[in-house]
């Protein structure tokens, strides 16, 4: 075993030999910058100074090629303008994307714009009853009012003192009035504002139809 063992020593020594010099014509891959300074002069090395650091530089391998470039630093200044820009543009994307889904939506909700202004008349519809509802109600309101005016100014041609019951009833009857009045106010403005969202709304959709004419409109997105 002794004689073995000392025949196959030498010929281990020889392989490792012979591999050495592999393993030294294959270094391990260094990391290199280049950068340039104030004066536009291009510098490489092993390391890199602070003062190039804000103007950005290259991380290049052993072959001089570019492996990542590093941006310069922003200003604060900048960083606001940049932030700003990527804030506008995600608003602008989530727009565009709502935009197309609605249209989708549309498209697929109604199969002709004649189904869309029977849609649009019908809410239309609608509005107008609460309207007239609305109106009724008031004039219901105003003529409770009217009645609780007219007793307290007959209580003082005649001398008596209006009782708090009166005057606080003429106050509640006032604030139910003005509320009728408001609600009535702001359902007239939502008439108006219906009838030009349907118009604009109609538009788009004959012009949705014509773009997709002979595709599944329900599929564009």
């Amino acid at each position: 075993m002794r004689r073995i063992a000392s025949t196959l020593l030498p010929a281990a020594l020889l392989a490792l030999c012979v591999a050495l010099p592999a393993f030294a014509g294959n270094p391990t891959p260094t990391t290199h910058y280049r950068w340039k300074d104030a004066a536009g002069v291009v510098h490489f090395g092993d390391t890199i100074p602070a003062s190039a650091l804000a103007g950005g530089y290259d991380i290049v391998d052993n072959d001089g090629r570019v492996v990542r470039h590093v941006a310069r630093e922003l200003t604060p200044a900048e960083r606001r303008v940049a932030a700003a820009a990527a804030t506008r543009e995600a608003a602008a994307k989530r727009a565009a994307q709502q935009q197309n889904l609605e249209d989708a939506q549309l498209l697929s909700a109604y199969p002709t714009d004649k189904d869309l202004e029977q849609s649009q008349q019908a809410q239309l519809q609608q509005i107008q009853t609460d309207i007239t509802t609305l109106q009724t109600n008031l004039r219901s309101q105003e003529d409770t009012l009217t009645e609780l005016l007219a007793h307290a100014a007959d209580l003082e041609h005649s001398s008596k003192p209006i009782p708090p019951i009166v005057n606080k009833r003429i106050a509640e009857q006032r604030e139910s009035v003005n509320g009728e009045r408001n609600a009535l106010a702001q359902r007239r403005a939502d008439l108006a504002n219906a009838r030009t969202k349907f118009t604009a709304q109609l538009q788009r959709y004959r012009a949705l139809r014509t773009k997709y004419q002979g595709d599944d409109p329900s599929a564009q997105q």
